[in-house]
């Protein structure tokens, strides 16, 4: 099994040509399309010889870094709240359930109990 951070290790990410570097709250023009309870957040997973992608922990836009203590289920879903779609993995982080997306662009995403301002 190997652990692989994408999109912080490999100097590049998959953001289509123009995308900035900035947050995307910092973004103007994906501030109107992104929800305001969708947060993107980098995640570090590892993958087993089978292709399976196991999340291992999700550094949230500030920086902070929070283990995935456990993963309860995983199944294919959409985010009625914050929108999209993709592999829902329902983990436990800190006693708390929290809902990790994979998107099939490649990025990941949970949703925000508060809407961001």
């Amino acid at each position: 099994m190997g652990v692989y951070d994408y999109h912080h290790d490999s100097g590049h990410s998959d953001r289509p040509a123009g995308h900035s570097d900035a947050p995307l709250a910092e973004n103007e023009q994906e501030s109107l399309t992104v929800s305001p309870y969708k947060a993107y957040v980098e995640v570090i997973a590892d993958f087993s010889s089978d292709g399976r992608m196991k999340p291992l922990r999700l550094i949230w836009e500030d920086g902070h870094k929070y283990d995935i203590d456990s993963i309860l289920r995983v199944d294919r879903c959409a985010s009625l709240k914050a929108g999209g779609a993709g592999i829902r993995y329902v983990c436990r982080i800190l006693g708390q359930r929290v809902e990790l997306y994979y998107e099939e662009n490649g990025f990941w995403f949970v949703t925000r109990k508060t809407p961001r301002a």
